[in-house]
């Protein structure tokens, strides 16, 4: 065999050499991967997400230091994404309380990746610094604004309500494939109806609290 041969052939299986930024975002997207397909409950198995980006286990803890870290790694990439999509749709804060928070609802509920999946599984691995509503200055601010407007009366417990809301909504985005399967419809139909629901809730907050006495 000529030499030019055997350099040819040795060029075919030299594969090219992934700078560390690139092998992170890969490890990352594995890990986002295993999420959406086996579910947050499931957990995340390093030696999967290893071998999905085509490393060595050993790389997750070179570049992270440990599951918990690549969690949170995934998590600010996923966080990013939504601050910008906040950022390009401003017109969105200037909507009514009901019309924000119903398209806050539609636009994310489908996505089996989401924030809320990610943070959950940080708190089942036991972090105790998990912020749950990350954007909760902003989004109470804007509470505020909405009492003003006359969209939320003046009664009502604003930090109990941004609670509620962030819960509505991080719990059902995290259990709707089995919620749908429980009920045995399809899960665009169930985001319809508990949809309808919602805004059934929201409108009522221009309503008076009620005294629990």
């Amino acid at each position: 065999m000529s030499k030019t041969i055997k350099d040819s052939q040795s060029k075919k299986t030299i594969k090219p050499k992934r700078s560390r930024a690139d092998t992170e975002q890969r490890l990352i997207d594995v890990a986002l991967e295993l999420i959406r397909g086996n579910g947050v409950l499931a957990g995340l198995n390093l030696r999967q997400v290893a071998d999905g980006a085509g490393v060595n286990r050993g790389n997750i803890y070179h570049y992270f230091g440990s599951r918990q870290e690549l969690l949170r790694a995934a998590i600010n990439r996923q966080f990013a994404a939504l601050v910008d999509a906040l950022k390009k749709g401003k017109t969105q804060a200037q909507a009514g309380f009901v019309t924000r928070r119903l398209r806050g609802f539609q636009t994310n509920v489908g996505n089996d990746t989401n924030d809320s999946m990610l943070r959950a599984l940080l708190v089942l691995d036991g972090d105790d610094t998990v912020d749950p509503i990350p954007l909760y200055e902003m989004q109470l601010s804007q509470l505020r604004q909405d009492v003003i407007d006359g969209d939320i009366d003046r009664g009502h417990d604003l930090d109990a309500l941004q609670v509620a809301i962030s819960a509505f909504f991080r719990g059902y985005r995290i259990f709707r494939l089995p919620y749908a399967r429980r009920v045995g419809i399809d899960p665009n139909e169930l985001d319809d109806r508990v949809g309808k629901i919602l805004r059934t809730w929201l409108e009522a907050m221009a309503q008076p609290a009620k005294d629990d006495r």
